[in-house]
């Protein structure tokens, strides 16, 4: 399990307040109905009112548990335009796990907290050239691709 790895355990400790709902409890039940709960682990990151930044399902190893929540932890100060502590995250993704699936994630969104900090900046734009080049198959490759569509007369 992911969970108990002390680097796992770093990473939640520095940037979030676990709680945890067994499913296969009753007293869980209603909780877990209005958070249109699925599949375990069901990861959700929300803030103190209990708003959803941030979410995924399913098992990840270490490595990959650990990019995929910096993304995360990254995505819910960008939702409240805490840009600095964004760029900090992604950018700890890019170079700590420059290999995992969040990888380019944290590229794209680089770019976006960038942008969002600064509209005049050619950031996003940049960090999409790196994008492009350094994760050409992924999802966040073809999600920026819209930048290169012909224009419309």
């Amino acid at each position: 399990m992911t969970y108990p790895q002390p680097p796992v355990i770093r990473v939640i400790a520095d940037n979030a307040i676990p709680v945890q709902y067994d499913n296969s409890k009753k007293e869980n039940v209603e909780i877990l109905k209005r958070m249109y709960h699925i599949w375990t682990p069901d990861i959700r990151i929300m803030d103190d009112s209990g708003a959803e930044l941030y979410r995924w399902d399913g098992f990840l190893p270490p490595p990959e548990f650990i990019a995929r929540a910096l993304c995360g932890f990254a995505q819910a100060h960008l939702r409240r335009r805490e840009f600095e502590a964004a760029e900090k995250l992604y950018a700890d993704v890019l170079t700590r796990f420059s290999t995992t699936y969040a990888a380019p994630e944290a590229l794209y969104y680089l770019g976006v907290t960038g942008y969002r900090k600064d509209p005049l900046s050619n950031d996003l734009l940049d960090q999409w050239e790196n994008l492009r080049s350094r994760y050409p198959m992924s999802e966040y490759r073809v999600k920026q691709s819209f930048k290169e569509l012909p224009k419309q007369k």
